[in-house]
């Protein structure tokens, strides 16, 4: 189209108006205010992972536990960046295929979770507030299906401390006539032994008849292999125990 000199010279603002506006001009501004804060970001990511946790492995070995009629399971989640309790594994070779979990009370079902993937990593289960979902929404998920727990007492007042006793002088043949009676004592601790289970209050019998008991610790544990020249040998390595038991 031509133009004679007559015509004026269009205006700014119409000739911006005139240009054809597409969508991919406009300038992606970011939300100065993000759809979650960071505590409820990281909380909805604690709770998902330990749902997730609870839901594949906690849940499946407790329901058969129960149906082979053991009233304590402990099972031992291993985080996936614990190396030493990761990589222990028996040779293929050897009679016993998978290792050997020692240093637990001969009366108590021990389970072993190897968790994988880097968000189950030590720096995520070291943390407390982790672990105390752990135990809190262990205990939500026995409410919810009609349990109920056993809960423990109020805090105790404080045990006096030991009442030190006098040094007594003891003669050259008062020692010698005691000695057999304070000989230590050697004990014999073969493949596969675990502690006897110290008589505590939550000890078994100590819990009343239906109710639960949930509990959650960090625990060095101890696993026994074979290795490729089939001697036994020991891996430790941090796990969190999660024990549930039932009142019998």
């Amino acid at each position: 189209m031509d133009y004679s000199s007559n015509d004026p010279v269009p205006s700014y603002e119409e000739s911006v108006a005139s240009q054809p506006f597409s969508k991919t001009d406009r300038k992606h501004v970011p939300d100065p205010q993000p759809s979650l804060s960071l505590p409820n970001q990281l909380a909805n990511t604690r709770t998902q992972r330990i749902d997730a946790i609870l839901s594949t492995y906690v849940d499946p070995l407790l329901l058969s536990q129960g149906a082979a009629g053991l009233y304590k399971t402990t099972f031992i989640l291993v985080p996936s960046t614990v190396s030493t309790l990761q990589d222990a594994v028996s040779n293929a070779y050897t009679e016993i295929p998978e290792p050997q979990i020692v240093g637990f009370p001969t009366n108590e079902v021990v389970k072993l979770i190897r968790l994988s993937g880097q968000e189950y990593a030590m720096e995520f289960w070291r943390q407390p507030a982790v672990v105390t979902e752990l135990e809190s929404s262990m205990k939500a998920r026995l409410v919810s299906s009609g349990h109920r727990l056993c809960e423990p007492d109020d805090p105790r007042t404080p045990e006096p401390p030991p009442v030190v006793q006098e040094t007594k002088k003891v003669g050259f043949w008062d020692k010698i006539r005691g000695k057999a009676i304070h000989d230590d004592e050697i004990q014999d601790r073969k493949l596969g032994w675990r502690a006897q289970e110290p008589q505590t209050e939550h000890s078994p019998g100590k819990i009343p008849t239906g109710l639960v008991q949930v509990s959650v610790q960090w625990k060095e544990v101890a696993l026994r292999i074979a290795n490729e020249m089939g001697l036994y040998e020991s891996r430790r390595g941090p796990a969190l125990c999660l024990t549930v038991e039932v009142g019998s």
